[in-house]
């Protein structure tokens, strides 16, 4: 795959001992030339491996094997410092709007490729929001997880029936996902419903349950890790 190479001086190296194991996904929430020019500024301190803006343009903006700074605070599955194991890929849109198609071509092709070279899970394709739910909301409601998984490089879990379900069990299959244990029950079903039930605005039910626990049962306890 081509890459528009824009290399940016906000990175450092990954923690020894560490592996890349997950790709984080994300939106700028500005224009591509703004997005451009706030990764690649050493005063914000930020960054990613990868930006595609809405024609479907990828550019390169650290090295994989470096240690790009798009995380942040985050916790996933026992690990903290999520950037020393992560790729994480910028997507140009506002945040309030659909991804257009050539976009999300252009991600599921760059997915393939990091998937492959480093034999990632596609379980371990992630939001922003999934590993920071307190905090972040990207890529958001208006992603097309789905898509994703059609193409295989997600998860997106379905199911057609309710269970029996109460806040707690719906937390505690959170926490057997992965999501950060001290987060709260209303952060994690708003990030949560943005992956998976995007449309529905409805009060909380037996297919919130059902659905996080489909999406737990993806998860093996061997994933976790309780060190970095």
């Amino acid at each position: 795959m081509e890459f528009v190479k824009h290399p940016s001086p906000n990175y450092g190296f990954r923690r020894a001992g560490t592996e890349i194991d997950f790709i984080i996904l994300h939106y700028t929430a500005m224009s591509t030339k703004k997005s451009l020019e706030r990764l690649c500024d050493p005063v914000h301190e930020v960054s990613c491996h990868f930006l595609i803006d809405m024609f479907g343009t990828c550019y390169q903006l650290v090295d994989e094997n470096k240690r790009a700074w798009h995380a942040g605070k985050s916790y996933w599955r026992g690990y903290k410092d999520l950037n020393s194991r992560s790729i994480g890929i910028e997507l140009v849109n506002s945040g309030n709007e659909q991804f257009p198609e050539v976009q999300i071509k252009s991600l599921i092709m760059l997915l393939q490729h990091l998937l492959e070279v480093h034999k990632i899970n596609p379980k371990n394709v992630l939001g922003h929001s999934d590993i920071a739910p307190s905090r972040k909301s990207d890529p958001g409601r208006w992603f097309n997880w789905k898509k994703l998984a059609n193409y295989g490089v997600a998860l997106f879990p379905e199911v057609s029936a309710p269970m029996g379900c109460d806040k707690q069990l719906f937390l505690n299959q959170a926490k057997r996902t992965g999501f950060d244990p001290d987060a709260n029950f209303e952060d994690i079903l708003r990030t949560f419903r943005n992956r998976c039930r995007p449309n529905f605005t409805g009060e909380f039910d037996g297919y919130d349950c059902a659905l996080m626990q489909k999406f737990a049962n993806s998860f093996n306890i061997d994933d976790s890790s309780n060190s970095q």
